[in-house]
């Protein structure tokens, strides 16, 4: 390099440690089938008896619900893409694999449910099938396993899987650096959570079932798919965002100001719905995840204020930029209290232990950027720093510039049952410890198939 060439006093570009925080996110856990020994092929054994076609399909989803199985009891968080080959061999399976699994067999047991469901009158079990799971975002010290025989609760709880499974694979793309795929992958479970939400999870509750959303997976309720919806969005944007800054060069600064912006937008967005919707599963919910996001909503906000300095600066308004690079500093302080403004304490027992060090760096390379504006403009521009900053020159709205990937359940035929014989009890002279809430669901999956059924002749 030559030596005119060479850079004068410290480099004041945005630090490693900004990519790092700007793109830091909650890792949840994948949910969690109970161990139960249930089996379509023995619960179906006689309705299907007669149907190779039904029987082989029948099979295939025993078979790929036990791959989903194993995939929950060797899957290990933070190991990247490449890792996950590694952790094969050793017992361990990714995100990714989980996806996959889940992928595979969501086909199979919506064909099974649509089956039941356009004709009840044959579809009549040789065993109960009895679903059990626990959610993968609630605490592990207060998750429980919720059971249910509704095949709807089954297949609500295995999108939940694949929604979870691709964020948790967005997740090991962005360690490995990988931010464009993370952002896509990011997009695309916001899509599942958003099908959840809005689709599925409205349409079952909406056919008279009775069960309280309390007694289910958190995954499994309308607010907190919602709320994961928003959440991946602002994930997905923290990617790009971190795409463009580990791009060569300077990036544009106003643009990032606006995309930050939207982030913060969005994660607030997200905790509201959990506060307003989801009350009683918010509760359940990891703490260290509402820590992360009060740490990431302050973070966000104040790196909006960091780029829109840097831009004002390179458009010569030097006194307005170092009003605003003091706020991005000044806002990013620990604060003194739980209800004062700033971020959570980060000490020895703050879950936000990690971020310390990338926390520290950030803070010193704001205070030489405006240690040295500070001196360009007393001893070079002179211009005044305004106190407070104008309300006109602040950012009204923040951009939101990603969309969920819409996520569509594949169509499906039903698969053919019939009974041999009329010695099977019907669903209705269930046991005693057939529940009452399942019974309700049945009845309305029956008047659904029916309605279902006179659509389609009138069509």
């Amino acid at each position: 390099m030559d030596f005119f060439d060479a850079p004068i006093g410290p480099d004041l570009s945005h630090p490693d440690a900004l990519i790092r925080l700007a793109s830091a996110v909650h890792r949840f856990r994948c949910p969690d089938m109970g161990a139960t020994k249930l089996s379509f092929a023995r619960s179906f054994k006689t309705a299907a008896g007669a149907h190779e076609n039904t029987k082989e399909v029948i099979k295939k989803a025993d078979s790929l619900r036990g791959c989903l199985l194993e995939a929950f009891a060797g899957s290990k968080p933070g190991d990247g893409p490449s890792k996950a080959k590694e952790n094969g061999a050793a017992g361990h399976i990714s995100y990714e694999m989980v996806l996959n699994a889940s992928r595979e067999y969501i086909p199979l047991i919506h064909q099974i449910l649509l089956t039941c469901k356009v004709q009840p009158e044959v579809a009549r079990l040789d065993e109960r099938l009895v679903f059990e799971w626990a959610s993968g975002i609630e605490a592990t010290k207060t998750k429980q396993k919720f059971k249910s025989e509704a095949l709807m609760y089954e297949l609500t709880m295995t999108l939940a899987c694949e929604g979870l499974g691709t964020a948790g694979t967005a997740c090991d793309e962005s360690v490995a650096g990988d931010f464009s795929t993370a952002s896509k992958y990011f997009k695309s479970a916001a899509g599942v959570f958003e099908y959840l939400a809005e689709d599925l999870l409205p349409k079952w509750h909406a056919r008279g079932s009775s069960v309280d959303a309390a007694d289910l997976p958190s995954e499994s309720t309308v607010g907190v798919s919602d709320a994961l919806k928003s959440l991946f969005l602002s994930s997905a944007q923290q990617m790009a965002v971190a795409t463009v800054l580990v791009k060569p060069g300077v990036p544009n600064y106003g643009l990032l100001s606006k995309l930050t912006l939207g982030i913060a937008e969005q994660m607030e967005a997200s905790v509201s719905t959990f506060r307003k919707r989801a009350k009683v599963h918010m509760e359940r919910v990891d703490k260290n995840f509402f820590t992360l996001m009060t740490f990431q909503i302050c973070l966000q906000r104040s790196l909006s204020s960091y780029f829109l300095a840097r831009s004002l600066w390179d458009k010569c308004e030097y006194g307005l930029a170092v009003a605003f690079l003091f706020h991005a500093k000044e806002s990013l302080r620990e604060r003194d209290s739980p209800t004062a403004p700033g971020i959570p304490v980060i000490d020895s027992k703050s879950p936000l232990k990690p971020l310390g060090p990338d926390y520290a760096a950030l803070m010193k390379h704001m205070t030489e950027l405006l240690d040295s504006w500070e001196s360009d403009n007393s001893t070079i521009y002179f211009e005044k720093v305004p106190n407070p900053i104008p309300e006109n020159r602040k950012l009204a709205k923040g951009l939101h510039m990603m969309k969920p990937l819409t996520y569509e359940l594949g169509d499906v035929d039903p698969l053919p049952l019939s009974i041999p014989s009329n010695d099977m009890p019907p669903l209705s002279s269930a046991p005693p410890s057939y529940s009452e809430a399942q019974q309700q669901i049945v009845r309305s999956d029956e008047d659904f198939a029916r309605e279902l059924q006179e659509k389609l002749n009138r069509e």
